[in-house]
């Protein structure tokens, strides 16, 4: 048994499948690789994306700006399965404008998938926290972006969520048009009212199934504090379908209140803070 045992580890040793899924860290549960702790897997997935990460040929691009600098910005991994997050900005020196497009890479097969199409990737792109929304084997990777820079902009909330059945990172969608959430937006100009969206969100049970679900509270408010719109809503996972739920009920309204005020900052959406 003993030698049936060293020829069967020798065997597995040999083959290519081994030998990639030896550079893997053997975990079950969602992390970020470090680049110097895991250093072997990070630079093997680095060289799979030589190509993603050459400079644009300005040519190419046109009419939209030429990204002269890009990087591996973070790289998550669940079972055979890396969330690759590509970094981009016009010159190394720049100090504004980092652009962020995502891939699933296949440890596996050395495949990769992009999340986004071009010039459709994530304008600073910042990750928030793992929230599960259902019982899938991986949490979403939250995430909080901008839709520009030196702009009027709207900050937007999103998620990256694992496909079970394909086994691939994927965006979550909460409704056929829309992966975004907005959380907060610059006041906006030339129009009747100047005016900015204000908003708290927050992830907790707010349904009772055990799973986190998001509430987003905005108001819409001019600079002299009028107040033109006030919605709240929940974003929630039923029976594996994504839900957005208007808020209206006098009762889960302050409920909901009560739950996005614990520990927010000064807001004008929790007057007694």
């Amino acid at each position: 048994m003993q030698l049936a045992a060293l020829i069967s580890i020798l065997m597995l040793a040999a083959s290519p499948s081994a030998i990639g899924q030896s550079a893997q860290p053997s975990s079950a549960t969602f992390h970020w690789l470090d680049s110097r702790k895991d250093a072997t897997i990070f630079e093997r997935i680095r060289t799979a994306f030589t190509d993603e990460l050459k400079p644009d040929d300005p040519e190419k691009v046109k009419p939209y700006v030429a990204q002269g600098y890009k990087w591996i910005s973070r790289i998550g991994v669940f079972e055979t399965s890396a969330l690759v997050l590509v970094g981009e900005r016009e010159m190394r020196t720049s100090t504004y404008g980092n652009y962020f497009v995502a891939f699933n890479y296949d440890l596996k097969n050395g495949k990769k998938t992009a999340l986004t199409s071009f010039n459709k990737g994530f304008t600073q792109w910042k990750f928030e926290k793992l929230i599960r929304f259902d019982s899938s084997r991986a949490p979403d990777v939250v995430f909080t972006y901008s839709s520009c820079t030196e702009c009027e902009a709207d900050y937007l909330l999103g998620s990256f969520r694992l496909d079970s059945t394909e086994t691939k990172w994927k965006i979550r969608t909460w409704s056929e048009k829309s992966a975004e959430i907005l959380i907060g937006s610059d006041y906006s100009v030339g129009t009747e009212e100047d005016s900015k969206y204000d908003c708290l969100y927050k992830f907790a049970d707010f349904n009772g199934d055990n799973f986190d679900d998001l509430g987003v509270r905005c108001l819409a408010i001019t600079e002299e504090g009028k107040i033109l719109d006030d919605t709240t809503t929940i974003y929630t996972i039923q029976h594996g379908q994504p839900q957005v739920l208007s808020v209206k009920d006098p009762k889960q309204l302050a409920a909901i209140q009560d739950q996005l005020c614990i520990d927010a900052k000064k807001s004008k959406l929790c007057p007694s803070k």
